[in-house]
This record gives structure tokens, sequence and C-alpha cells, in this order.
């Protein structure tokens, strides 16, 4: 089972600078004064939204490019020697808002500063990697004017340097239909079923909560819920993970493993939704699994890290004389 529609989570950056003396007070001489767009990478995006997560400490590096960035780099064009010191981790509580069309926006400003001395001379591109030395290029740009137009950033040795860089991402808040299909069991029976998209956030009821339902973690299991959304059936987590693959333009495939049941695995008359996610092994059966079923929504947990449901018209029944197996892939743009 597949999705057909790319679930999308758009980002978008830019960054200011800031010059300071020793004793703390403004210089303005040689440093644009404003707001510069940058472009968030492929890269930087999957890392953030998928692997290591929105709010981690990030760090500032500076170059001499005259090239614009675009999505598919994966590094500043001439890079200057040393970083800055990393920013502290962001928050979700208080940098959210619902745009009430089954999206929030996450706005995430981190300041990064050099310290005093550290860089001196003119510099022409900002940007922003997860680690000090090597890492993944988040987001960057060229320094540009107030027209667009590429200009520098002089910094003298009794200056300091401050970078103040704000990303922004859009992600699901509820529950998003994103694929249908048919199958048919070995009895000629056929039935149809919808693939419902979760909300970005386990616990997304929870604005202090940061942990993602969309492939977290090192295992899998798949629950069963019957017509009712509850009648709990849930698997011991597997031990194999979502395989994850991203390609070129940012679109990223996560394949579930293929869970595959014998006649006498189990005997189950009510498969209404299946999903398939993290979930720790004690709250599998309990309260973090159960399925709002006007909108095919799972509970709001940070145990509930299910991102999809398959939601059957009609329920499917296996028997104990009955094999069952399933495999669901998700497609993400970022």
């Amino acid at each position: 089972m597949n999705n057909t529609t790319p679930i999308k989570m758009p980002s978008r950056g830019y960054y200011g600078l800031h010059k300071v003396d020793a004793y703390g007070n403004s210089r303005t001489e040689g440093c644009p004064s404003n707001i510069i767009e940058n472009v968030v990478t492929y890269g930087g995006a999957y890392v953030s939204l998928i692997s290591e997560g929105l709010f981690q400490g990030l760090y500032a590096e500076l170059g001499t490019s005259s090239t614009e960035r675009v999505r598919s780099d994966t590094s500043l064009g001439a890079s200057d020697s040393g970083r800055s010191s990393a920013s502290n981790s962001v928050d979700r509580y208080g940098n959210e808002i619902d745009n009430l069309d089954g999206t929030s926006t996450i706005t995430l400003t981190r300041e990064m500063s050099f310290s005093l001395g550290d860089k001196v001379g003119t510099f022409s591109e900002v940007g922003m990697y997860t680690s000090s030395s090597s890492g993944t290029f988040i987001a960057g740009q060229l320094i540009k004017d107030e027209f667009g137009a590429p200009t520098t950033v002089t910094v003298l040795s009794d200056e300091q340097l401050i970078i103040t860089y704000t990303l922004e991402w859009t992600v699901p808040n509820t529950t998003k239909q994103i694929g249908t299909g048919t199958v048919t069991d070995a009895g000629g029976n056929s039935y149809s079923y919808e693939i419902w998209a979760q909300p970005y956030f386990a616990d997304y009821d929870n604005a202090y909560r940061k942990d993602p339902r969309y492939f977290y973690g090192n295992n899998s299991a798949l629950t069963i819920r019957g017509s009712s959304g509850t009648s709990p059936r849930a698997d011991v987590p597997s031990s194999t993970p979502w395989g994850i693959s991203t390609n070129s333009t940012g679109l990223v495939t996560a394949l579930s493993p293929n869970k595959v049941y014998s006649p006498t695995d189990f005997d189950q008359q009510d498969m209404t939704y299946i999903g398939f996610g993290n979930l720790a092994g004690w709250a599998m059966s309990s309260e973090a699994d159960i399925v709002d079923t006007s909108i095919t929504l799972g509970k709001s947990s940070d145990n509930n890290r299910i991102p999809c449901y398959v939601k059957f018209a009609t329920p499917i029944a296996k028997t104990d004389q009955q094999s069952f197996s399933i495999q669901i892939e998700m497609k993400v743009q970022v």
C-alpha cells in the first residue's frame, strides 16, 4: 500500500547581521541592516524534519563565494574556516501558529555569534550547519542588500559579528487522506481502503512536546483497531525500522517492514484501522493508540508514533485459517 500524494512539509528562512564592539556598542559600518532571504537545503530539511529533529542547536559559518545557494547545495560556495559556537536549542512552545488549513508553521530563531576578533575580513555569504566541523548544511545564502543585490559584511579585529537566523517549517497538525486502493484476499473478496497521514508531532495537543510521529526511532510496530477505533491488537515492536531514502529533489520515501503473520498468529474479525509506527511496548494496546473515527486521527500522546493509518471501508477479517501480510510506503516532500 502506498500513498499517491506526497505529504508536503515546506520551509523558508532568513537571517540578519549585527556587529558590536568590545563594549557591546553597535557598529553599523560595513554591515547590511536588512533581513536576508536564504534557502533551506534538501539535505537540511531532511535532517531537520526526518532525521535529527527541528530544535537542536546549530552553528553559523561565513564564506566568500559570489554564487547563489540552491536547495541541492551541501555547503557554502567558499567556506571560511571556523564556525560559531553552537546556538541554544529552541522550543516548540510559543513558536507554533495554527494556519487553520490542517497545518502549523513553526518559526524558530537562533542567535549565533563569533567571538570578538574571531572573524576578521570581508565576507559575502552565511550558512548554518549541524556541527562545529562537518555536519549537514541546513541553510544559507549570499549576503544581499535591501534591493536583493549581492553585497558583503566587513568585520574588524575589534568587532564581534552576531547572526540571527530564522527558519520556518510548515507541518501537518491534523489528518489528511493521501491515498486509496483495493486489496483482494485469497478467497476473492475485495476491500477498498484509504491511507490517512497523521499530525507531524506525536503529542500534537501539547505545545511543549517536540517528538515527531514521522519514522521516529529504530523499531516499528503494527496496531489494529476495530470499527469503533478501539478493540486493540498490537504487536511487540520489530527491531526492523522503516527503510528511508531521499532523492536530489527532497522527496523522502519511507517503507515499513513487511509484516507477515501465519494462520495461527492471531484471529481478528474486525480490522478497520491498521497503523504502522513506533510505540512503546506497554503502550501499544492501551491509551496511546485509540483512533478518532470521525477523522481517522490517532490519539495525541508522546507514545503514539504512528505516521499513517490504513482505513478499510469494510472491515477485513483474518481467521486462524488465513495468513496475513502488510507493508506500507509513505512519501514526504521536504
